[in-house]
């Protein structure tokens, strides 16, 4: 694929054959991984497995730079993967249209050198980053909501024996050593009751691209290993420190791979008779149903009390339901379109 090396002056064609020799696995394809698998085909990453659960609706193509109004209603991992085909034809597209856990994300990873974060919700984060730290493969984590997004390369500390490999010194805190457990549901922003900002994913996707070249060219020296903050829209990036591994994280310290192991993360269940499916909460425990039918407003008209709210959502052709108790009954008799919808629309 001559084109792309033309970028011999940066990589020189030791390290472009080195890309192309590469396993990238981004789980993942809304926003941000549409973003980060595209520059990494035309870089000429020899291997790309894309994983994901959803399908393209309309309102994605906003944000999501693979899809076009012809592939809506196509699985995202299958339409990502036919673009990026006729982007270069030269390297392998691998296409996973399924829910990424605890029973298939290792056979997924098999053979990686590097895990991309294309999601949108913490219990899959949690889930991606035991699996990092258990087989010690570095992990690129970012988000992206309203104006802002994040970005940092998680080093695992018993990690480094692959492709990629770092020292101890260089290796940096685990997500768990950041957020000790996620956020309840509700707590923060989701993409679709909050919106993002188009150029967010932009700027966020492009270092996560730049990360996973430099790591996978064993170039640390030009890995920023900060959590980075990118805002494009209001104001200048910033860099946080993130410290050093937690001796007491309960993964990378205690070796306690919780969402891998022991498959914790919320359940879905289709109701007997009808077509409804009741979603729990990845944390147990009560919730803030004012916070979240604030957020509710900016998309539809909200009814309930203390103990429950409700919105209909034509566009989805749902109802969701939420308790106080975190819960939700959703009108389809799919778990997981269930738990998608759950996310984009409660969040974690």
């Amino acid at each position: 694929f001559a084109a792309l090396r033309g970028n011999t002056q940066i990589f020189g064609p030791a390290g472009q054959d080195r890309l192309e020799e590469s396993v990238v696995l981004v789980v993942g394809c809304g926003a941000l991984g549409c973003g980060v698998a595209d520059l990494l085909a035309r870089a000429g990453v020899g291997t790309l497995r894309i994983a994901d659960r959803d399908v393209v609706e309309c309102t994605n193509l906003q944000r999501q730079v693979l899809y076009s109004e012809s592939d809506i209603g196509r699985p995202k991992a299958v339409a990502a993967a036919d673009r990026l085909r006729a982007v270069n034809s030269s390297i392998t597209i691998e296409a996973s249209a399924t829910d990424v856990n605890a029973s298939n994300i290792a056979s997924l990873a098999s053979g990686a050198d590097i895990l991309i974060d294309g999601l949108d919700n913490f219990d899959a984060r949690y889930l991606v980053n035991d699996l990092a730290v258990r087989d010690g493969l570095p992990y690129i984590y970012a988000g992206a909501v309203g104006t802002e997004g994040l970005v940092m390369p998680l080093l695992p500390r018993d990690g480094g024996e692959g492709r990629v490999s770092w020292s101890e010194d260089e290796s940096t805190p685990c997500l768990r050593c950041l957020f000790p457990e996620p956020p309840p549901p509700g707590a923060a922003p989701t993409c679709d009751t909050a919106g993002v900002l188009g150029p967010a994913i932009a700027a966020v996707t492009a270092h996560q691209a730049a990360l996973a070249m430099a790591l996978l060219l064993q170039r640390l020296d030009l890995a920023d290993r900060t959590m980075h903050s990118v805002t494009p829209w209001s104001g200048p990036d910033r860099r946080m420190n993130p410290g050093r591994p937690r001796a007491d994280c309960p993964c990378c310290g205690n070796r306690r791979f919780e969402w891998l192991e022991e498959g914790r993360g919320g359940r879905a269940e289709v109701m007997c008779g009808r077509d409804t499916t009741q979603v729990h909460p990845a944390t147990p425990g009560a919730i803030d149903l004012r916070r979240i039918a604030d957020n509710w407003t900016r998309i539809g008209e909200v009814h309930g009390d203390e103990h429950a709210i409700r919105i209909d959502l034509p566009d989805e052709k749902v109802r969701i339901t939420l308790f106080a108790d975190g819960r939700a009954l959703i009108t389809v008799d799919d778990a997981t379109r269930a738990r998608t919808l759950y996310d984009r629309y409660v969040g974690d």
